[in-house]
């Protein structure tokens, strides 16, 4: 598979998030209107292109625009120089590094069309003002986009929305109805992904807070929730095929948790793997086919306040184990698989196991807190602290 995780559990994705501008020294400044609105705005000959001239590699935009032609650009295609300028690419393509840079210039569109090279877009704002809005539509991004203090909203028309990667620092990011591949990658910013198909890829949330991710495929495509990301939610996706549908470590804020509700989680290899981690709500969803275990939970560290796994269907599961074992040496297989200390009991109600290779929950005497309701085989017995129907 295209995303296994290393041996200590560290992320596929490294480095911080950088944003740079490349922009040709002498580069014309273009003042063109949308086709059909009127003539370009007065200016010189010698810095304004006429509205009937096609745009070239290093031009700034200062007004909106309609491309007529590819640009293949070995630097900065296009550089947005003023607030409120719609890019149309008019089925174009643009490639260069970037293809679009976007330099603290608010209220910038970018439609129908594709961006390509080294990078997509390179927006940035001031960290001295609030984020800068920019919206990109029906645009085939083929290359990674980098944003920086910067609010996007990425996709929202049916069809034509492909990102090929993208990293986010103090953002907001909305990605609606695309297609996604590789990785996304947000540090300190707050994502909502919908109604999109994610492939061969991680998500990565470091410091990450409060983002939505709902109705959504993610095909080889891991979550990974990181350093102090919190109030996250995963409702209604269907997560496949990957070495852990979700991966979580690091701990998260006391009392505050993620939550994994109503999702489809099946044929991976571990469906939910938690390593010395705090911070997770896990209710409603169905676990089905994953090889080695459903969810398991290895863990060192102390926490008043004990997880919740709760009112899920774990069906199949354990069938083709990989031979992992918990910390302890105790083998790992089956729906639920529990490994803690005292300090940090795991919450468990009404979860039903059918035909899984294995227990429904395996978790010994001391690490785990009954709730109730749970049905199918549980082991290790003798258990006082653990009845199943």
């Amino acid at each position: 598979m295209s995303n296994r995780r290393s041996g200590n559990g560290a992320a596929r994705l490294s480095g911080t998030v950088r944003a740079g501008f490349a922009v040709l020294s002498g580069a014309l400044t273009v003042a063109l209107t949308a086709a059909g609105l009127g003539a370009a705005s007065p200016a010189s000959a010698a810095t304004t292109r006429a509205a009937t001239v096609a745009a070239q590699c290093g031009d700034v935009v200062t007004a909106n625009l309609v491309l007529t032609a590819d640009l293949v650009c070995t630097g900065t295609g296009l550089t947005i120089g003023a607030d409120n300028v719609t890019v149309n690419l008019a089925g174009h393509t643009v490639s260069g590094a970037p293809a679009v840079s976007v330099p603290d210039r608010r209220d910038t569109k970018v439609v129908n069309g594709t961006l390509t090279g080294s990078q997509a877009v390179v927006a940035a704002g001031s960290q001295l003002t609030s984020p800068i809005p920019l919206t990109i539509s029906r645009v085939r991004l083929r290359a990674e986009t980098r944003l920086t203090n910067t609010t996007a909203v990425i996709g929202q028309a049916s069809g034509g929305c492909v990102v090929n990667g993208l990293r986010a620092q103090d953002s907001w990011v909305t990605i609606d109805r695309c297609e996604v591949r590789e990785s996304l990658y947000l540090r300190q910013s707050t994502g909502t992904v919908r109604a999109s198909k994610l492939t061969s890829g991680v998500l990565r949330l470091e410091q990450s807070s409060r983002g939505r991710y709902e109705n959504n495929v993610f095909d080889d495509f891991t979550v990974l929730l990181y350093d102090m990301s919190r109030e996250n939610v995963f409702i209604g996706n269907v997560l496949k095929n990957a070495e852990s549908a979700f991966y979580t470590a690091m701990p998260q804020s006391p009392n505050v948790t993620n939550t994994i509700q109503d999702n489809d989680i099946r044929n991976n290899d571990i469906g939910f793997e938690a390593k010395d981690v705090t911070g997770f709500t896990i209710k409603g969803n169905r676990f089905t086919g994953n090889r080695t275990v459903g969810i398991l939970v290895d863990n060192d560290l102390k926490r008043t306040v004990g997880e919740w796994i709760s009112d899920n269907l774990f069906t199949g599961n354990g069938k083709q184990p990989s031979g992992i074992n918990d910390r302890d040496g105790n083998p790992v297989r089956g729906g639920v698989h529990v490994r803690t200390i005292s300090d940090t009991r795991i919450n468990l109600a009404r979860n039903t196991g059918r035909l899984n290779g294995g227990y429904l929950i395996w978790a010994p005497a001391g690490q785990v807190v009954d709730g109730g309701g749970n049905r199918g085989p549980c082991g290790p017995v003798p258990n006082p602290d653990l009845t199943c129907s």
